[in-house]
C-alpha cells in the first residue's frame, strides 16, 4: 500500500505543478493579445484556451490523485486538519478555475474575436484573467505549505 500511496503522491505533485506552470503565462498572453492584430490575437487566444482546458484537467487530476494518496495512506482519520484544509482549498481552486477563469478567457476571446473588437470588454476580461490566475497561484502556495505543515512544524520545534 505504501508503494501505491507514493505513486499517487508523485502524480498529485506532478499534476499540481503542471497546473501552476501552465498558469504562469496566461496573464501575459492575455495582455499581449490586446496589442496584436486580430488574426494573431486569435491564434494566441486559442493557445491560451488550450492551456486553460489543460489546467482544468490537471486540477481535477490533482484532486483525484490527492484523494488516492489519502485513502492509500489510511484515510481521513489518519491525516489531520492541514490535509483536510488543503482538500477544501483545492475544491475552491477548482471552482475558481471552472467558474471564473474559463469564463473570463472565453469572454476575452469573444471581445477580441468580433469584427469590431470590444476593447473595453477585452480589458476587463484581461484583468479578470490576471486576478483569477493570481488568486489561484496564491491558493496553490497556501495548499503547498499546508501539505508540508506537519514537517515544517516538526523541523522548527
Amino acid at each position: 500500500m505504501l508503494f501505491l500511496k507514493n505513486v499517487f503522491v508523485l502524480l498529485h505533485i506532478l499534476t499540481a505543478a503542471a497546473w501552476f506552470g501552465l498558469g504562469l503565462r496566461l496573464a501575459a498572453q492575455a495582455r499581449r493579445a490586446l496589442t496584436l492584430e486580430p488574426k494573431a490575437a486569435q491564434a494566441l487566444l486559442e493557445e491560451g484556451a488550450a492551456s486553460v482546458r489543460q489546467m482544468g484537467v490537471f486540477l481535477v487530476a490533482t484532486l483525484l490523485f490527492g484523494l488516492g494518496a489519502l485513502f492509500a495512506g489510511g484515510g481521513f482519520g489518519v491525516y489531520g486538519a492541514p490535509y483536510h484544509t488543503s482538500l477544501l482549498l483545492l475544491l475552491v481552486l477548482i471552482g475558481l478555475q471552472w467558474g471564473m477563469l474559463r469564463p473570463a478567457w472565453r469572454s476575452l476571446q469573444q471581445a477580441l474575436g468580433s469584427h469590431a473588437s470590444d476593447v473595453p470588454q477585452a480589458e476587463r476580461s484581461r484583468k479578470r484573467v490576471a486576478l483569477v490566475t493570481g488568486l489561484g497561484h496564491l491558493l496553490w502556495v497556501i495548499i503547498l505549505v499546508l501539505m508540508y505543515w506537519n514537517t515544517l512544524v516538526a523541523t522548527m520545534g
